[in-house]
């Protein structure tokens, strides 16, 4: 008959617990998530921009007033709007999905494609 050293199922137990209490947190917590391309279309009356991106095909990005736009590279950046972002600048947004896969963009940095 095989014997387990004494406290292995406990061990076990706070194991498993541990595990799903950080599962269940995890998803609590909206991801953030980025989208980056080139931009395709921006429709303003629906605060819209469809991003081609290299890996994920055409993404739909989502913005608010609340939506922080920058212009220029990450280090270098300077404050900017919508109203300067051209179609084929090169956008890079984050923020999180809804429920229909739209990345509802918090902060987007734009800059002129190369």
């Amino acid at each position: 008959m095989r014997t387990r050293p004494p406290g292995t199922g406990v061990a076990v137990v706070i194991a498993l617990t541990l595990v799903l209490i950080l599962g269940v947190t995890a998803k609590d917590k909206p991801a953030t998530v980025a989208v980056q391309g080139r931009v395709f279309l921006i429709d303003q009356s629906t605060s819209a921009l469809m991003v081609d991106t290299k890996t994920q095909g055409r993404r739909l990005v989502l913005y608010s007033v609340n939506t922080k736009f920058e212009y220029g590279r990450s280090g270098k950046a300077r404050e900017s709007s919508v109203d300067q972002i051209k179609e084929t600048d090169y956008i890079s947004c984050t923020g999180a999905l809804d429920d229909r896969e739209r990345l509802i963009a918090t902060h987007c940095l734009h800059r002129e494609s190369k």
